[in-house]
């Protein structure tokens, strides 16, 4: 069998991978070792995860899905406990077998060859790319492909080159059921541990301690248990829980960010937690997963159809998930700096290091003549464009993660380049009417204001 793409690791990375690279007309195995379903963790699904699905179809099926939708959170994070609600529900609590399950169907439709359960045996490289031994069916068979994908989360397929990005973590949990459960998930700071319970649509609950890797450093598997609930026991997790009992063992997992250094090479790509992990605190590692795919087979089909810009896409794809990578640190430190405020323990302090600033708002003032920040600079990136990665104009400034060449569906460097001194937000709409209409124009201009690409003019 020869295909154009071998994509190894079917969960929402991998089956979005291979879902996406089929949209844009490639052959594409995907091989999973595991039978669907199967237990994961990253059960709770920030409000981000549905529009990505869009891109390959699969919102539909999962919002049909009955999974549970977020529309309260109780929080002790500060100095006191609080319900931070959310009226549009948009997160989802999510059986991950079932949510995955649903992923692979929709690459499966969409024309992809699914191999499962099936590992990956022996891969050698050839001069067109690899040859891969796979074992399914208690046979084995021989696969042909161009390019090789990664999307094997923490367990990597191709030799890793991970660096951490944060202090190395460990989650213990376990599940429970009972008469009287949490309906919606819950969130703590402890002294040297936080907290994050999790109700699922089939009636479990997961309780989860995060906790540095060094306190469970040298202690035996037998005192997992002993340990595991001797730091739940003072959170409040199972506050008001009713006939409990534990449904399964006590189980320990890495949960350290971390970066690949060598997330894309000339036949290779790796994509989810194969490539970046991030800290479990910003709840968004499903959502994260899902976008480093999308970019991923944007990245692929231009290292297959127009090769001369390969060495743009996989700068492009290094950086944007370097930038990523930076990003959440800053923004996970930001949220371990609220606790460590008040609670000076190591645990807290030593992950509170490099808290991302909080941003300067201009909202309550009135805007008047404008000009550019003497602090932009247009530079050439490559970047998405469509189905491609090309190199475009984008804009560097200190108040952006990373160059900016797209605000929503608008090229942006060109509007940047028709900005005079003393020109005004509506005076800037209208010069960019034949471009913008005239709303999205006072909109964008108003987004640089804020974040200080265009300042007061005269300043």
């Amino acid at each position: 069998m020869k295909v154009d793409v071998c994509v190894v690791g079917a969960g929402p990375a991998g089956s979005t991978l291979a879902a996406r690279l089929a949209q844009l007309g490639h052959a594409v195995c995907l091989i999973e070792r595991a039978a669907f379903p199967r237990p994961r963790l990253g059960e709770s699904l920030s409000p981000g995860v549905l529009p990505l699905l869009e891109v390959t179809g699969a919102r539909a099926a999962v919002e049909e899905g009955g999974f549970r939708r977020v529309h309260r959170v109780r929080v002790h994070w500060g100095r006191g406990p609080e319900q931070r609600v959310d009226p549009h529900a948009e997160g989802l609590l999510v059986h991950r077998g079932e949510f995955d399950r649903i992923l692979l169907e929709q690459a499966r439709t969409l024309g992809v060859h699914v191999l499962q359960p099936a590992m990956v045996e022996q891969r050698a490289r050839e001069n067109d790319g690899w040859r891969l031994g796979v074992r399914t069916g208690g046979e084995r068979r021989v696969l042909r492909a161009r390019l090789l994908a990664d999307a094997c989360g923490r367990r990597a397929t191709i030799p890793a080159h991970r660096r951490p990005a944060g202090r190395r973590t460990v989650a213990l949990y376990a599940y429970w059921r009972g008469a009287r459960l949490p309906d919606q998930p819950r969130i703590e700071a402890g002294p040297d541990a936080w907290y994050w319970g999790v109700p699922l649509p089939d009636g479990s609950y997961n309780t989860l301690v995060f906790v540095d890797a060094a306190m469970l450093r040298g202690g035996r598997a037998s005192e997992l248990e002993e340990r595991f609930h001797s730091l739940l026991r003072p959170s409040a997790l199972l506050d008001g829980c009713g006939g409990l009992e534990r449904a399964g063992p006590v189980r320990a997992c890495d949960a350290t960010a971390y970066l690949d250094g060598e997330c894309v090479g000339e036949r290779t790509i790796r994509v989810g937690d194969a490539a970046l992990a991030l800290d479990p605190l910003s709840s968004s590692g499903v959502q994260q997963a899902i976008r480093t795919a999308l970019a991923g087979a944007v990245v692929l089909n231009t290292m297959l159809r127009r090769p001369a810009q390969t060495d743009a896409a996989q700068a492009y794809y290094r950086e944007s998930l370097r930038a990523a990578s930076a990003r959440h640190r800053g923004w996970a430190a930001a949220h371990y700096a609220t606790v460590a405020r008040f609670r000076h323990q190591p645990f807290w302090r030593d992950r509170a290091v490099g808290a991302a600033p909080v941003p300067v708002r201009t909202d309550d003032v009135e805007p008047g003549p404008v000009s550019l920040s003497p602090e932009l600079a247009l530079v050439e990136v490559p970047c998405i464009t469509g189905e491609f990665v090309a190199v475009t104009p984008a804009l560097r400034h200190p108040a952006l993660d990373e160059p900016l060449a797209f605000l929503g569906e608008w090229p942006v460097a060109p509007l940047v380049r028709r900005v005079r001194p003393g020109m005004t937000l509506p005076d800037l709409a209208r010069a960019w009417s034949d471009q913008v209409p005239l709303r999205a124009g006072l909109s964008l201009a108003a987004w640089l204001l804020d974040r200080g690409i265009l300042v007061p003019y005269g300043s």
